[in-house]
């Protein structure tokens, strides 16, 4: 598929992002952590066409709450 290229390169900096401001903002709220990578990699989406774009937006627009609920489920699950 044209693009998912794009889209796994967005992916691995959101990963990478999400690393680096949980260790520098430390006394930030894990919201505010999510709203700041959330935001950066929307605007990282605007410099794709078309359909590409539509795809960025649709795989970082993830409401904070949804986000956390999938986290903790996943913490929860995690063997010891």
């Amino acid at each position: 598929m044209p693009g998912s290229g794009r889209a796994a390169d967005v992916r691995q900096r959101r990963g990478t992002a999400v690393l680096l401001c949980v260790l520098a903002l430390a006394a930030c709220s894990q919201r505010q952590v999510y709203d700041t990578i959330q935001n950066n990699q929307q605007l990282e989406c605007q410099k794709l066409p078309g359909t590409q774009y539509e795809e960025c937006m649709k795989q970082v627009s993830e409401p904070y709450d949804d986000y956390k609920r999938e986290r903790d489920e996943l913490v929860k699950e995690k063997p010891p």
